[in-house]
């Protein structure tokens, strides 16, 4: 014989009034907490990011900074030729070249051989290229070249070793001096200048002494 409670369902368990209340209350902490956590997350993700805006800012930086070449204001170098005389090369700017770290675009370049003695020889040009390992110095661009004699020479180009002082074009030379004037296709000075080869379409004029 079934009884009146084993045949019906059992009903559910009400919810007393404390258990809604404390209920209540645990609601604003449940949402506080998950709040916290969304925060917590949202400056994890903001550190990161700014860190690697930063890492990137920072390899933009340094990738330009590399790209940039090097310019110099005023620069002088010195040395001495082989022959024992001092050298000083001064110009208005010089730049780095970019690609290679050896070379120096320089502007407005002046070479001074013998140094610090009695009547240099001076050589100028607007533009000038210096290659230190080499030790050569290219000078282009109007290139005026003042012998320790009294000579003046004009020319399109002229290189000089630093480490022999020896002077060489292959682009013509025309100049004049106490004992007349001379022009040609290339040259070449050697021993200080006590040597000069001269070569193609030679013209040279002496002048008489008095």
């Amino acid at each position: 014989m079934l009884t009146q409670t084993e045949g019906a369902r059992a009903a559910p368990p009400t919810e007393s009034a404390a258990e809604r209340a404390r209920n209540r209350r645990r609601e604003p902490v449940r949402r506080l907490r998950l709040g916290l956590a969304v925060f917590a997350i949202g400056i994890g993700l903001a550190v990161v990011v700014q860190a690697s805006w930063r890492g990137l800012a920072s390899n933009k930086v340094q990738t330009q900074a590399a790209k940039t070449p090097l310019q110099l204001d005023k620069p002088r170098f010195t040395g001495v030729l082989k022959d024992g005389r001092a050298f000083l090369i001064t110009a208005q700017s010089a730049e780095r070249d970019a690609k290679d770290e050896n070379l120096l675009h320089l502007v407005t370049p002046v070479l001074v051989r013998g140094y610090g003695a009695p009547n240099p020889s001076q050589a100028t040009a607007k533009t000038g290229l210096f290659r230190e390992a080499e030790h050569t110095l290219l000078l282009q661009d109007d290139v005026q070249i003042t012998s320790s004699d009294g000579y003046d020479f004009d020319a399109p180009s002229a290189l000089i070793d630093m480490r022999t002082g020896e002077v060489s074009g292959q682009s013509g030379i025309a100049g004049a001096g106490p004992k007349g004037s001379t022009k040609a296709n290339s040259y070449q000075v050697t021993d200080k200048g006590d040597r000069v080869v001269l070569k193609g379409r030679v013209r040279t004029r002496l002048e008489s002494g008095r």
